[in-house]
């Protein structure tokens, strides 16, 4: 009876595990890509701004292959990720706070 209330205890301890599954990217690297490809946004529409022919994501497109080719990460890999953080707002809102001191 005794072994109860420590099983217990023992499932609640590794049921509140705080990290994130291995294939999701840890909350730094998440924090400094996110931080990168919202400069990479901010250059793309800056392009876009300055030249009237240019019709498009393409800028877009580049830019964020480059963030991830930096970052050593796949499309697929940020993806998955974004979309882990984003159903797990709890574990995305200290990403994005600590985002405002970053740059």
């Amino acid at each position: 009876m005794r072994k109860l209330p420590i099983l217990f205890f023992a499932v609640f301890i590794f049921s509140c595990k705080s990290s994130v599954p291995g294939d999701i990217l840890p909350p730094k690297k998440m924090q400094a890509v996110l931080w990168d490809v919202m400069q990479a946004d901010a250059m793309a529409e800056n392009y876009a701004a300055s030249d009237s022919a240019f019709r498009g994501l393409s800028k877009h497109v580049d830019y964020y292959q480059k963030v991830f080719a930096i970052h050593k990460i796949s499309k697929d890999e940020f993806t998955k990720s974004l979309v882990y953080y984003e159903n797990h707002p709890s574990r995305l809102k200290p990403i994005l706070d600590s985002m405002q001191s970053f740059g």
